[in-house]
């Protein structure tokens, strides 16, 4: 949220509060700026609280859209503590419609921006705050409360292409619907003309908002680790073949004598000893035959 002097305002879709993009204060003009993402076909509202404990005087706000002036809402004077239940909820005005008349309104939309290329529109319209939602806050007292009779919605109509300035989005006001009486507070300002703060959301686009770099771009994506290979040593294991140990040294030492007594005796009689076989030597294999093995 944007806050200055004791006075937070901010943006809210569906229930949740729009986050603020490249934040920037002008204390002389008493003036905080940021930068909003809008989605066009969704309501909106916008919200400003007061701050500050035991205010003595009430604060009005003024609202405008797009350059249009909105009836603002009022924050009478403080009534409870700060260490009330109550306090955040009765120091909070929540304004998501325009009210056309005592018992009706229609909501805030963010809506998609009509152009036309018709010179007439673009000498006729007035496009300064095109893409802004602007709050002022001023220190005043209540003279009188009546039945709020409501206004038209303004209308834009449609921007001619060339005072769009890269705005893709507008305010818009959905079907009327019914609510319970309205009424308004006529009041007069204290101190002077001069807002007690103003705070400014200049909505746009947030594939627009990041495209200008007012909105981060996400890390690129990281590259996967390479899977790393466990390697086995072959060198070990019970595939290897097992030493001798112990009594079957003994063993083995005791074969080996008798193989090799054996073979001294067949030297020592050649008629013992078993003719060469004679090996049949087959025609070349050629590739492509199959050999039976059965």
């Amino acid at each position: 949220m944007l806050s200055l002097h004791g006075v937070s305002a901010w943006v809210e879709v569906d229930g949740k509060e729009l986050e603020q993009y490249g934040v920037a204060e002008d204390l002389d003009q008493n003036q905080v700026t940021c930068w909003i993402p809008s989605q066009a076909n969704k309501k909106f509202s916008v919200v400003f609280r007061d701050n500050v404990a035991y205010r003595e005087h009430s604060l009005s706000s003024n609202l405008e859209l797009d350059g249009s002036s909105i009836s603002g809402r009022v924050i009478l004077p403080l009534t409870t503590t700060r260490n009330t239940p109550n306090f955040a909820r009765d120091r909070k005005v929540v304004q998501s419609e325009h009210i056309v008349s005592t018992t009706s309104s229609r909501p805030f939309v963010f809506s998609k921006l009509e152009l036309t290329e018709d010179e007439n529109e673009y000498l006729n319209q007035s496009s300064a705050h095109l893409g802004e939602i602007q709050i002022k806050i001023y220190k005043v007292q209540v003279v009188e409360k009546r039945l709020c009779l409501g206004s038209t919605v303004p209308c834009h109509g449609k921007v001619h292409e060339r005072s769009k300035k890269a705005v893709t989005h507008c305010v818009s006001y959905g079907q009327e619907v019914e609510i319970p009486t309205a009424y308004s507070c006529i009041t007069r300002l204290l101190d002077s003309s001069f807002p007690l703060a103003t705070f400014v959301f200049k909505y746009r686009d947030f594939g627009l908002l990041q495209a200008n770099g007012i909105i981060p771009k996400p890390p690129p994506a990281k590259k996967k680790a390479a899977v790393s290979v466990d390697v086995l040593d072959l060198t070990t294991g019970d595939d290897m073949e097992r030493q001798p140990i112990g009594d079957e040294i003994e063993i083995v030492e005791d074969t080996t004598e008798k193989r090799t007594a054996s073979l001294l005796s067949k030297r020592s009689n050649p008629s013992e000893v078993q003719p060469t076989k004679r090996i049949k030597r087959e025609e070349n294999f050629v590739r492509g035959e199959v050999i039976d093995l059965t």
